[in-house]
């Protein structure tokens, strides 16, 4: 579990420091102060051998296409666009000191051959180039470092690849799960995971967490129509199963929620605008049944919020598992953002006493 983050010179922060994460975690302040961006610096870290890792950053935030110009890619990374910088991300992992630098690097010349490849990755050319990349060098516990090289695909300029000059460390880092908030999750990436539920005989998981906002819900089963895999519901009354997609976006959202959780387990699960969609009476049972079913799976949580009925109901939800819960709230002052932390009966003192703390 993490427990400590360091974050410097990484878009909009400075140096930001936040100790002692729960196991839920929830993230508010005002409009523009980092609340997504504190989720993406630490799920980067985590997705560090994904070399998609930064262009996956804009399509969650609805940029479908980035120019292949180096500022365009790389600049929005750092801090005013200092690309002369180094960022740090800095966690503390199950009591294990980890860390990444990345620094731009105006000249880098790729390997004929790239050691790291992902599955969708384009095979590179044997023809040396030069080309602008992120150094990526990451140091483990007392010291040990190796680095990796981010940079554009020379057939593709907007596909990214990595490369490795270095033996990378077999580091084992939580896996993440990213659920954006302006972004539908694939229908498919639902359905392949709700399947390995249904065949574990677990379905009703997922249907018990979804009563909680669809009461006439009887069952889910997945529905193959032409390429495509769907989950759908069967309510009571209507004599068709529908797409959950159709039902609503509290719906979407929940089943994305719990299926990620499950399939995360030791793993870290990051929701931005854990609200939306979601009607505020269920929300105290929302955050019951979202704890208990991470204790269950041994999962960590990292949600943000821009709402108060949202805090209020963490609160009232939690109420069996307060040593479970922080809250972060990121300020600003000037040109630098700050983090304080408060722990569940703090929160409920500012609740009972009318402070604000969104």
């Amino acid at each position: 579990m993490i427990t400590d983050i360091q974050i410097k010179n990484f878009k909009c922060f400075k140096n930001l420091i936040i100790p002692e994460l729960g196991r839920i975690t929830l993230i508010s302040g005002k409009n523009n102060v980092g609340k997504t961006a504190l989720l993406e610096a630490i799920f980067l870290f985590l997705d560090q051998r994904n070399p998609g890792m930064v262009l996956n950053q804009y399509s969650r935030r609805g940029i479908r296409h980035v120019l292949s110009a180096t500022e365009a890619i790389w600049g929005p990374m750092f801090r005013n666009y200092d690309t002369n910088s180094k960022i740090l991300i800095s966690l503390k992992i199950n009591d294990n000191s980890e860390q990444v630098t990345y620094q731009f690097n105006k000249n880098f010349a790729p390997l004929p051959s790239p050691e790291i490849k992902s599955e969708k990755q384009q095979v590179s050319t044997n023809e040396e180039f030069a080309t602008p990349a992120i150094d990526a060098e990451y140091t483990i516990g007392s010291g040990k470092k190796f680095v990796l090289h981010y940079f554009c695909d020379s057939n593709n300029q907007n596909r990214l690849s990595l490369q490795s000059k270095t033996t990378p460390a077999n580091i084992l880092l939580p896996g993440g799960t990213f659920l954006p908030s302006k972004e539908h999750i694939q229908s498919k990436e639902i359905a392949d995971r709700f399947s390995e539920l249904a065949k574990q005989d677990r379905e009703n998981e997922a249907v018990e967490f979804l009563r909680i906002i669809e009461p006439r819900l009887e069952t889910l089963k997945i529905i193959t129509e032409g390429p495509n895999s769907f989950v759908h519901g069967k309510l009571n009354g209507v004599p068709k199963t529908i797409p959950v997609n159709l039902m609503g976006e509290g719906m979407e959202k929940l089943l994305s929620l719990i299926v990620s959780i499950v399939h995360s387990r030791g793993h870290v699960v990051f929701l931005d605008e854990i609200e939306n969609g979601i009607h505020y009476s269920v929300l105290s049972k929302v955050w019951e049944a979202t704890c208990k079913a991470a204790r269950k799976y041994d999962c960590q949580l990292i949600a943000t919020t821009h709402s108060y009925e949202c805090l209020k109901a963490a609160h009232d939800g939690l109420a069996d598992m307060p040593e479970d819960f922080r809250y972060i709230r990121l300020h600003r002052k000037d040109d630098e953002i700050s983090a304080k932390l408060s722990n569940y009966e703090m929160i409920g003192t500012a609740i009972k006493t009318n402070l604000e703390v969104r």
